[in-house]
């Protein structure tokens, strides 16, 4: 019997590995058509011919190309997939740890900065899918709401080591109005700022605007 237990185990380990592949097949080729050709124009197939699986996969892995385009979201936010919510993120809970305000804000900045360039690609695909498709406006919705909850999660970190200038709901507004994606696209995508510069005037604005 302990044999046959550890050879279901055994089997059981290697379908989760084979279904964590396929789906990491169908996320690459989600992504590459959905940047080249948009998402109006993807459909299911294309990702299933992309992957070299059947479309009935990709219905059976996400259920929807909506739910395909959010799984690309939350790969870019969190790629190992080992936390649900990218402040529990190692370099995330740096930024609680640490006790000084204006360090805190700086690890802030860099690590806001680098998730944006990682998810703005995938995040301006959702913003003008939300434009045409209601599902996806819903998602678009959800995901800025999933966001201000993060913002003021920061602000709250930062308000826990020091007073603030505002108070710790305007401070997590703020922080939401100035770390968005859209600032981003619009500094760095085109007007060519580097990730670092983006950095330090987002460190350097929220410093002279919180503490």
């Amino acid at each position: 019997m302990a044999g046959v237990k550890k050879k279901r185990r055994y089997s059981s380990a290697v379908r989760d590995e084979q279904a964590a592949r396929t789906r990491a097949r169908i996320l690459d080729a989600a992504s590459e058509l959905f940047l080249n050709r948009g998402y109006a124009r993807t459909t299911m197939k294309d990702i299933a011919d992309g992957a070299a699986v059947a479309r009935d996969t990709v219905h059976a892995t996400f259920g929807s190309k909506a739910q395909v385009l959010t799984a690309l979201i939350d790969l870019r936010l969190v790629p190992d997939g080992s936390v649900a919510n990218v402040t529990q993120r190692p370099d995330a809970q740096a930024i609680k740890d640490e006790v000084d305000q204006r360090t805190q804000i700086e690890l802030f900045a860099r690590f806001i900065t680098r998730i944006s360039a990682e998810l703005r690609p995938v995040f301006e695909i959702l913003r003008t899918a939300s434009a045409v498709e209601p599902e996806m406006a819903k998602t678009f919705e959800e995901m800025d709401r999933f966001r201000m909850d993060n913002m003021q999660r920061f602000a709250k970190w930062i308000a826990a080591r020091g007073p603030l200038r505002v108070s710790t709901r305007r401070a997590g507004e703020i922080i939401w109005a100035l770390a968005s994606p859209d600032i981003g696209r619009m500094l760095c995508d085109e007007l060519g700022w580097t990730q670092a510069q983006h950095a330090r005037w987002l460190a350097d604005t929220l410093i002279r605007t919180l503490l």
